[in-house]
C-alpha cells in the first residue's frame, strides 16, 4: 500500500525525523503541502526534527530556511546537519584513522565549508604530499576545470559569478572531472574524511535562467569512488548510526524522551534515509514521488530493487506519495 501523503499516518508517531532535499525541499522551492503538514505536526505537539546530509552548519541553513519562509518552532523543532557532527569531532580534535591515528594536516577536495573547520587543530594544505587525510568538501568546480573538460559542458552549471558576471564557481552532474585527483589520492592511500554521504542533490540554479533543478553530484559519490579504490573512510550522517546516535542525545538533553516505536524517518532516498532508520530501529517512511526515489523509478527501477541492492526488507517501509500529497 502506498499512502497518499503523510498526514493519513501522523497518528502513529510522536517524533518525526525528516530528510529535507527530496522530501519537503525540492531545490527551487518548497513541495506543495509540505511545509503546511510539518506544521501541523507542530501544532500538535509532535517532535520535528530536520537530519540534513550536509557539511554545512545546521545554524547557517536554519538562517536560509527562515529565509524561504521556513521557520522554526513553526514548521519544525530542530535542525542537525551531518556538519554538526562533524564540527563536534574536528572541535574535540578526535578524528582519527587506522593508518593516521593522530592526524594534523588536511586536504580539500572541492570547495570547504570554512566555519567546520574554524579555530580547531588540522590545517588544511594545499598539495597531497603534505597531508594526513583528504576533506570531501562540496565538490564544485573551478574555472580552470571547466576549460580542461569542454566535451562536458552542458553538465556544468554555474553556481557562483563575480561582479564582472563572470562565473567562478560551477555545479557538475558528471564526476569525471574528480577522477585524476581520485587517482592521485588512491596512489598515496590517504584516508578521507566526510560528512555528506548522499550521492546526488537536487538543486536549482538561478544563474540559468529558466532552469528546472537537476541533481548534481554531491560529497557522497566522490567519496564512494574512493572508497571503491580502497581508501580509509571516515564518514558522518546518513546511513550511520553516528548521527542519529547525535540526535537522539540532543533530544534527551532536553528531556525529551525517545520511544523508537513512536519514531519515524521521513526520506528520499533507501541508501541513506531509509537505511538509517532501518539500522536505528525506527520506521521508514519512503517518498516514492519526489526526490532520488522518483528519479530511479522514471529511469526503469522499482523500490523493491533498490531494496535488494541495500539489502533491505521492503515490508520494512512504509511508502507514501509525498509529505503533503501532490
Amino acid at each position: 500500500m502506498i499512502y497518499n501523503s503523510l498526514r493519513e499516518i501522523t497518528d502513529n508517531f510522536d517524533l518525526f525525523l525528516f530528510d529535507a532535499y527530496g522530501v519537503f525541499w525540492e531545490g527551487n522551492g518548497f513541495y506543495p503541502g509540505s511545509l503546511e503538514l510539518m506544521a501541523e505536526l507542530v501544532k500538535q505537539g509532535k517532535i520535528v526534527v530536520v537530519i540534513s546530509n550536509t557539511s554545512r552548519l545546521s545554524e547557517d541553513m536554519c538562517v536560509s530556511y527562515d529565509k524561504r519562509g521556513m521557520q522554526q518552532n513553526v514548521h519544525y523543532s530542530y535542525l542537525i546537519s551531518s556538519g554538526d557532527l562533524l564540527r563536534q569531532h574536528l572541535i574535540s580534535g578526535n578524528i582519527s584513522f587506522q593508518k593516521c591515528p593522530h592526524p594534523q594536516t588536511y586536504f580539500v577536495i572541492g570547495k570547504p565549508h570554512n566555519k567546520a573547520f574554524n579555530n580547531v587543530k588540522y590545517q588544511q594544505v594545499t598539495t597531497l604530499d603534505k597531508a594526513d587525510f583528504v576533506y570531501v568538501g562540496v565538490p564544485f568546480v573551478y574555472a580552470e576545470t571547466v576549460a580542461q573538460y569542454p566535451d562536458l559542458a552542458p553538465a556544468f552549471w554555474p553556481v557562483k559569478a563575480d561582479e564582472n558576471g563572470n562565473f567562478t564557481l560551477w555545479d557538475t552532474l558528471d564526476a569525471t572531472p574528480f577522477v585524476p585527483l581520485i587517482e592521485q589520492i588512491a596512489a598515496l592511500n590517504l584516508p578521507v574524511l566526510n560528512a555528506n554521504p548522499d550521492f546526488t542533490a537536487k538543486e536549482g540554479h538561478p544563474l540559468v535562467p529558466n532552469s528546472a533543478a537537476n541533481f548534481v553530484v554531491r560529497n557522497g559519490l566522490i567519496t564512494q569512488m574512493l572508497r571503491d579504490k580502497g581508501c580509509e573512510i571516515l564518514e558522518f550522517g546518513k546511513p550511520h548510526k553516528n548521527i542519529y546516535d547525535y540526535v537522539f542525545k540532543m533530544l534527551e538533553k532536553k528531556g525529551i524522551k525517545i520511544d523508537k516505536r513512536r519514531t519515524c524517518m521521513i526520506g528520499d532516498t533507501i541508501r541513506t534515509d531509509i537505511k538509517g532508520a532501518v539500522n536505528v530501529g525506527i520506521a521508514p517512511i519512503l517518498c516514492v514521488t519526489t526526490g532520488v526515489t522518483a528519479e530511479a523509478i522514471c529511469g526503469g527501477q522499482t523500490v523493491e530493487n533498490l531494496c535488494i541492492t541495500e539489502n533491505i526488507d521492503i515490508q520494512q517501509i512504509i511508502q507514501i506519495k509525498s509529505v503533503g500529497g501532490l
